[in-house]
C-alpha cells in the first residue's frame, strides 16, 4: 500500500507543471499591440531634409496590433539563448499640412501624400544566472535588437515617388529576473540598452518591460505582459541618410508551451 501511495504521489508530481526556472524549451505565439511615435529626418545628397512626425503629418497609424513570436532555449541549468520577431505594416493617404523636404525633394502644405511604414524585427539575446533557486531566477543579459526600417512616400500633384530603408541592428546589455510566485504563476521583468556607433550607424536603445504567465497544465499557459522601447539612431547610408527616433509602448498576451 505504501508502495502503491509512493508510486501515485511521484505520478501526480511528474503531470504537475513544469516550473519556471526548469523548462529546456519555452515557446510564446501571441498578438502585440503598439502604440509607436515616429520621428524622422531623410537627408538628400544636396541638402538636409525636415524633421517630421510620422504618424502626426504621414497620418500612419499610430495604433496598430500584429502577431508576435518568442521562445528560449536553456541549453544548460544557468544558461539560455532567446528571441522575439514580428513585424509592423503602415499605411495612410492624407493632404499634408506642411511643407516637406525628403530626400531633396520638396512635398509642399496640401499635397495629397501616400505613405508606407514597414518595419520588421528581431530580438536575440543569451542569459546567464546569476541566482537561481525555486524562488527566483536573476539573469544578466547580451543580445542584439534588429530592426529593419522601410519607408515609402508617393504623390501624384507634384510626382513624388521617394524610398528610404534602414536597419538598426543595436547590440544590448541587460538584466532580467523571473521571480516564481507558485509553480504556475511567474512574473517577469527585465531592462536592456545600450548606446554606441557602429559603422555609419549610431545610436541608443532602451527597451524593458514586465510581463507574467501562468500554466495551466503541465506543458501549456497564458499570459499577458507590457513593454516599451525607445530608438534613436543617426544614420550615413546611401539607402537611408538621416535620423530617426521610435517610441513605443506595446502590451501583449500570448499562450506558452514549456518542455
Amino acid at each position: 500500500m505504501i508502495i502503491g501511495l509512493a508510486a501515485a504521489s511521484q505520478a501526480a508530481a511528474e503531470e504537475g507543471p513544469i516550473r519556471g526556472g526548469t523548462e529546456t524549451f519555452k515557446l510564446n505565439f501571441g498578438t502585440i499591440f503598439n502604440r509607436s511615435d515616429t520621428t524622422m529626418r531623410v537627408d538628400g545628397p544636396n541638402s538636409r531634409g525636415v524633421e517630421f512626425g510620422l504618424e502626426n503629418v504621414g497620418g500612419v497609424q499610430r495604433d496598430r496590433s500584429t502577431l508576435f513570436t518568442s521562445g528560449s532555449w536553456r541549453f544548460a541549468p544557468n544558461h539560455r539563448v532567446g528571441f522575439q520577431t514580428f513585424s509592423m505594416r503602415r499605411h495612410a493617404e492624407k493632404n499634408i499640412e506642411e511643407t516637406l523636404v525628403i530626400k531633396d525633394q520638396t512635398i509642399p502644405v496640401g499635397t495629397n501624400l501616400s505613405t508606407s511604414a514597414k518595419t520588421d524585427f528581431l530580438i536575440a539575446n543569451y542569459q546567464y544566472s546569476l541566482l537561481r533557486d525555486e524562488r527566483v531566477e536573476l539573469s544578466a543579459m547580451a543580445g542584439v535588437y534588429g530592426a529593419s526600417f522601410r519607408y515609402q512616400f508617393d504623390a501624384t500633384n507634384p510626382v513624388a515617388d521617394i524610398a528610404a530603408k534602414t536597419t538598426a541592428p543595436l547590440p544590448m546589455l541587460g538584466v532580467s529576473l523571473d521571480t516564481f510566485v507558485t509553480p504556475r504563476l511567474t512574473v517577469s521583468t527585465f531592462f536592456e540598452g545600450f548606446y554606441l556607433k557602429v559603422g555609419d550607424v549610431k545610436g541608443g536603445i532602451a527597451y524593458y518591460g514586465l510581463s507574467t504567465d501562468y500554466m495551466l497544465t503541465r506543458h501549456f499557459g497564458l499570459g499577458v505582459g507590457i513593454s516599451a522601447t525607445t530608438i534613436g539612431a543617426d544614420v550615413t547610408q546611401d539607402s537611408f541618410s538621416g535620423a530617426f527616433r521610435w517610441q513605443a509602448h506595446s502590451a501583449f498576451a500570448y499562450g506558452q508551451l514549456r518542455f
